[in-house]
């Protein structure tokens, strides 16, 4: 602006001179005011007004800067204070990234009441405190956090959570989570980290209720969340064995849906029917299950089963020999089979085949039971040594 009042300025005075140069009358100017009287030429006058409207204007823009001198002065430190913490806020997270935790912290927390969002300062340290086994100093981080900025405070209360599960501080989780799900019921992480805790803490029937809201479907990694609604399920299950609660066993069971096919949850089911006395519906889950696909374990238990009818059963498992072949697992419960039906010559017959390829302490003892019976001893003590052998040798 200065630079161009100057400009003009020059201009209107060159324009001044070249009328002075170029003509010899340069005009007469008389002013007179009660006792005073200024004569002058046009020349002068014009250009002493053009002078006095400088001096006014320069006046004006000193008065100005001087008026705003100390606004401007404090802008200037506050702009100073602003870099540095910006400054060391980016150096504290670099220092983080890198894993220096302590100087991470010393300079997230050095310049933070200088920073424009101290609350992410804050955070931070608390972590680098955590990663430094300093726990006090990080729930002290996270309460200045939570101070500074109570608007983010959702953000606040879902990193100390996340920092309270990574220290397996999981009731102090679980506590968190509930607060942040009265804020966000259907918000992800808060859904996840209550989830691990419920987990952690083995609150199976709290986790399965949770795993059951529609809302837990996209908050936890699929595979994951099957993994928690399996074990859950299991635990109760085992829960309801060890109490010997049948009924309810079978209605966690019904309300299974889809996880019915899981493998491991069948086979807790199914060993619990045993255990309670339910042989009947055992076998005829075994039964429908190794009908479609092939499961050892289950193989294995069927033999160990009443059954009102053992013929029948025996035809069972000879079925299955013909379907899956002669894994071992179906060669030893053929043999339990038939030496529960005094059928020597056929049992004998499937446990030297297991012991022939896969020998068990099972099927050695089922073939030394058969010796006994069948007036054998010395044979019926060979098979029981090498059977507790067996068993010594897989402890």
């Amino acid at each position: 602006m200065i630079i161009v009042f100057l400009f003009l300025l020059v201009v209107f005075v060159g324009g001044l001179v070249a009328i002075l140069l170029l003509r010899p009358d340069t005009g007469y100017v008389l002013i007179n005011y009660g006792p005073w009287v200024v004569e002058t030429s046009l020349a002068v006058l014009v250009f002493g007004v053009a002078l006095w409207f400088l001096v006014v204007w320069l006046v004006a823009r000193l008065s100005g800067f001087a008026f705003r001198l100390p606004t401007s002065l404090r802008e200037a430190v506050d702009r100073r204070r602003s870099d540095r913490a910006r400054d060391s806020f980016e150096n504290g997270l670099l220092a983080l990234f890198e894993g220096n935790w302590a100087r991470a912290e010393s300079e997230l927390v050095k310049r933070a009441s200088d920073h424009h969002a101290p609350h992410l300062n804050y955070l931070a340290a608390a972590r680098a405190a955590q990663r430094q086994a300093a726990s006090d100093r990080r729930d002290h981080y996270l309460r200045l956090a939570a101070l500074n900025s109570p608007e983010h405070e959702f953000a606040t209360l879902l990193s100390q959570a996340d920092l309270q599960r990574k220290r397996g501080e999981f009731e102090a989780t679980r506590q968190t989570a509930l607060q942040l799900r009265e804020k966000d019921p259907r918000h992800p992480f808060a859904i996840e980290l209550l989830a691990e805790s419920h987990a952690a803490l083995g609150d199976w029937s709290a986790l399965r209720e949770l795993l059951l809201e529609p809302a837990s479907e996209g908050a936890i990694i699929v595979k994951r969340r099957e993994q928690l609604m399996s074990r859950a399920l299991r635990e109760l299950m085992q829960q309801a064995i060890d109490e010997a609660r049948l009924p309810v066993l079978k209605a966690l069971w019904e309300s299974a849906g889809t996880q019915r096919e899981d493998r491991e949850v069948r086979l807790v089911y199914v060993r619990g029917l045993a255990r309670l006395n339910a042989d009947s519906e055992a076998l005829a889950l075994i039964a429908q299950a190794l009908s479609v696909d092939w499961d050892g374990d289950l193989a294995l238990l069927y033999g160990d089963l009443h059954a009102n009818d053992p013929i029948g059963q025996l035809a069972t498992v000879e079925q299955w020999l013909a379907l899956y072949g002669e894994k071992p697992e179906l060669l030893q419960v053929a043999g339990h089979v038939c030496l529960a039906n005094r059928l020597w010559g056929k049992a004998r017959s499937y446990l030297e085949a297991v012991l022939a390829v896969a020998p068990t302490p099972k099927a050695c003892l089922d073939l030394a039971r058969l010796c006994a019976d069948t007036q054998q001893p010395e044979e019926a003590a060979l098979h029981y040594r090498q059977g507790l052998e067996l068993a010594a040798g897989n402890r």
